[in-house]
């Protein structure tokens, strides 16, 4: 019997030599600053990402009652490309933790777009509904 190598068609490509896990993925189309396309958004309204060496750092920005909230700037988990045969990253996961809640991202990049999931978890025992969110991110033009 042989055992399984493959889940999906796309995942029969070989990997290209040096280039798993992440580790060479170019970030060029994630880099840079991210604005939502739903100005009256109350959720992230702003996502500044970097490559700075190895590393892909995330800056969030929530919506607050007088302008934005800096979520601070955290290392993203992991970089994703969108195919096993591919060098270019097209998404990553990162995790945000506050004394009230953990919220996770995923992101991927989607024609021109930047995709954004969080999935919320409240900690502080206010039986607040943990919750899930997606929103859509542009380039910012400034």
């Amino acid at each position: 019997m042989e055992s399984l190598r493959y889940v999906k068609a796309e995942d029969r490509v070989e990997p290209p030599v040096g280039a798993g896990n992440g580790g060479a993925l170019q970030p060029d189309r994630l880099s840079g600053i991210w604005v939502n396309t739903n100005s009256a958004s109350r959720g992230i309204v702003k996502v500044v990402v970097t490559a700075r060496g190895p590393d892909m750092m995330v800056r969030a920005f929530g919506a607050d009652d007088s302008g934005m909230r800096d979520w601070g700037e955290v290392r993203a988990e992991c970089l994703y490309a969108n195919s096993i045969s591919s060098c270019l990253a097209g998404g990553f996961t990162a995790w945000y933790q506050t004394d009230f809640s953990e919220t996770h991202l995923q992101a991927n990049w989607n024609q021109g777009l930047l995709v954004l999931a969080g999935f919320t978890a409240f900690t502080d025992g206010s039986n607040r509904s943990n919750y899930f969110s997606r929103e859509f991110f542009h380039p910012s033009r400034t």
